[in-house]
């Protein structure tokens, strides 16, 4: 059963009508067979019969005159006989007269009988015999013809007998034959039924083993429509549905391609460059080990940081930064060979692989310092995106396999030191790995865990440069500029600030700046050290004026610490606070504008070069950046710019205040230049508030000479303040 239900269908179907056929064939072939052999060995036995009764009848004369001769005659007619095993005349007393024996060698005993299995089969399930006929011969005719002549007594007499004897070896050489021919004839049908079979089933299987066919090779991934040469209507809608179901496979295979491709884009590259991310940067750079081991060559890490993205992300909106973060993306690709690889480790951070190095690591870095090179090149070109042409740059870290580490990780995390060595190195450069960065590295670690603290610890303090106003010649304010002293030193403001708006530390401290500025300018009011006139200036830095609740903030503060003190406090935005005029923004900017607030642009001339802000937000002052004061006297093109932004502001009703006032000339310059608020060195440098109450004492006793000169009366001051402080 096993081996029949391992054959294929159209093996078994064939097998099947085989047996139906020879079952059929033989059941019905052997009864006929038997029901044909039953009539004729009837006939047979009939004919023996009456050829028995007509030699008895020839015979009656022939015995009755004693001519036997004639006997042997009549019987031998019968030699050719087939079947008969011999026939016999005998007298009254049984005496054979004549006989005949076609097969003498034939002996019928009982054992020969026996070895006939046809006949004794045939016999035993009741088959038409041949038993010995025997016909008496009776001289009845012979004596009726006498007695007419010779008036003898006519009484019936018998005179002999006819004796017929059939041999069964014939008609088991019927039999058997008969069964055989049967036989034959079963199988011929069958042969031809097997053949018609066969065909049939091939002609039906023929297009099942083209849909298993079909099915193997969707198995195997290979989908193709399936045509059907032959079959019924049935298969045919068969095929019809197979290649529906191959229409939706291909569809759903295509959808399933489609999906994996995503998740393996999703898996191995940054969704908004297109980049590898960081999990097929981490395959390629131990890829890049294994290959610089192998060639004896030596592999590069670029780690590059570009320059005041965040700037740029907080000024003109998240949806730019993107698209600046995808223009530099390409522009990377470009500089890059197709051994290499370039990758995003996230936000404006990404690193570039460099295959197979010089193994003298001189020459690698000069050939890795040519590529920092071409990729700064390729960023100095700006980009225009939505009408805004922005140029950016990369600081860029670079570290050596296996001349700075010998693992990833420590590779990527040099090339990150080297990149905060570029920064600090003024940005928009490149700079190589070395041992002495991982002290830096550790430093501004500790800076950032040491700022977190840094309030609750009291290591933050103000100090406060004066603002002069030359036409009145009074101090009208003072900036206050935060300091940190960490473990005894001095941190500079330029090197944590920039820390704290990273770590979001900035909105803490900013509210602490504010607060603390605030109580000290109330604390000088209350002591008659300032005038009610007298405000006090804080940065404020993006992050913090985009924060929420940063206006109510502010508000309570000063609610809190000068209440009914209109124009006491003075905001210092940069520009890129205001170039991202959101609802949230200008409800800011004016919620504290009609509280009273002052609002100052500081470092105005340095950022974009939009100016709609002006417009959109109605500031109160500009502070001219000290960089084009610091050469106004000798710069004609500062002097310039300083003349125009007076200008403008001055068609724009706002103030103007000069930061960077360190000489005369620069006083006589600006006052010439019409602008009469002042800011810098020339008056004094920052100081802590004792000390600036101290200041502000001196210079209200001390005297002011009236004079044309502008300068004078600042000179006079600072020397008078520099030999009190040294008294």
């Amino acid at each position: 059963m096993k081996l029949f239900n391992s054959l294929n269908m159209a093996k078994r179907f064939n097998i099947l009508n085989a047996a139906l056929v020879l079952l059929t064939a033989l059941s019905v072939g052997f009864v006929v067979t038997y029901k044909l052999l039953s009539l004729q060995f009837e006939a047979r036995q009939e004919y023996n019969r009456a050829l028995v009764s007509l030699l008895a009848e020839s015979s009656e004369y022939a015995i009755y005159t004693h001519q036997h001769a004639l006997l042997e005659k009549q019987l031998a007619k019968l030699a050719n006989l087939s079947g008969l095993a011999y026939v016999a005349i005998v007298d009254e007393r049984g005496k054979p007269l004549a006989q005949i024996n076609p097969h003498p060698d034939n002996v019928l005993d009982e054992k020969t009988t026996q070895s006939l299995s046809f006949w004794h089969w045939w016999r035993s399930t009741g088959g038409q015999g041949f038993a010995d006929i025997v016909q008496p011969i009776s001289s009845s005719n012979l004596q009726n013809e006498d007695a007419l002549f010779l008036n003898n007594d006519t009484q019936t007499k018998v005179i002999g007998q006819v004796r017929l004897v059939m041999n069964p070896a014939y008609f088991e050489a019927i039999l058997r034959n008969t069964f055989l021919l049967s036989f034959a004839v079963v199988l011929l049908i069958l042969f031809i039924s097997l053949g018609i079979f066969m065909t049939m089933t091939a002609r039906i299987t023929k297009p099942l083993k083209q849909l298993s066919e079909a099915a193997h090779e969707v198995i195997e991934g290979r989908l193709e429509q399936l045509s059907l040469q032959s079959g019924g209507p049935e298969l045919h809608e068969l095929g019809k549905a197979f290649n529906l179901m191959i229409n939706w496979l291909s569809d759903y295979h295509t959808e399933v391609e489609s999906y994996q491709r995503m998740l393996e884009r999703q898996a191995y590259y940054d969704d908004l460059t297109g980049l590898a991310n960081r999990i097929l940067l981490k395959d390629h750079l131990q890829q890049a080990i294994i290959n610089a081991q192998r060639r004896k060559s030596t592999a590069a890490l670029l780690f590059l940081d570009l320059d005041r993205f965040k700037n740029i992300n907080d000024t003109l909106g998240h949806s730019f930064g993107d698209r600046l973060l995808q223009e530099v993306s390409e522009r990377l690709r470009q500089q890059l060979r197709a051994c290499d690889t370039v990758a995003r480790m996230g936000g404006d951070e990404f690193i570039v692989i460099l295959n197979d190095l010089n193994l003298n690591i001189d020459q690698a870095k000069t050939d890795a310092g040519y590529v920092a090179q071409q990729i700064g090149q390729a960023l100095s070109q700006p980009f225009s995106i939505n009408e805004h042409d922005i140029s950016t740059s990369f600081s860029i870290g670079i570290a050596f396999y296996p001349h700075d580490g010998e693992v990833g990780e420590v590779l990527t995390r040099n090339a990150d030191c080297a990149m905060y060595e570029a920064k600090t190195k003024g940005r928009n450069t490149y700079h190589f790995y070395d041992p002495l960065l991982q002290q830096r590295g550790m430093r501004r670690l500790n800076l950032e865990t040491g700022l977190k603290h840094a309030i609750e610890l009291k290591q933050l303090s103000l100090n406060f440069q004066p603002k002069y106003d030359t036409r009145s010649a009074r101090l009208v304010g003072a900036e206050a500029l935060i300091r940190w002293q960490f473990h005894g030193n001095w941190v500079s403001p330029a090197e944590f600030i920039p820390l704290a708006e990273e770590t979001g530390l900035i909105i803490s401290i900013g509210d602490w700046v504010l607060e603390t500025a605030l109580s000290t300018l109330a604390e000088w009011r209350k002591s008659g050290v300032v005038d009610e006139s007298f405000h006090v200036g804080v940065n404020v830095a993006p992050s913090q004026f985009w924060h929420p609740g940063y206006a109510q903030r502010t508000l309570n503060i000063l609610e809190r610490l000068l209440p009914d003190a209109p124009g006491a406090l003075e905001l210092e935005l940069t520009e890129s606070c205001l170039l991202r005029p959101t609802e949230e923004s200008m409800r800011t900017f004016f919620t504290l504008r009609r509280a009273g607030i002052r609002f100052a642009m500081d470092d105005f001339g340095t950022g974009y070069s939009s100016l709609s802000y002006l417009k959109q937000f109605p500031l109160d002052i500009l502070k001219i950046d000290q960089s084009f004061v610091r050469d106004c006297v000798d710069d004609p093109s500062d002097a310039a710019i300083i003349r125009a932004i007076i200008a403008m502001a001055g068609g724009l009703g706002l103030e103007v205040i000069a930061e960077g006032v360190e000489t005369a000339e620069h006083a006589t310059f600006l006052k010439e230049a019409g602008c009469h608020l002042l800011q810098g060195y020339l008056l004094a440098k920052p100081m802590p508030a004792k000390e600036f109450v101290v200041f502000c004492e001196n210079f209200d006793h001390l005297p002011i000479e009236a004079s044309s000169n502008a300068t004078a009366p600042i000179l006079s001051v600072m020397e008078s303040w520099q030999n009190g402080r040294l008294s």
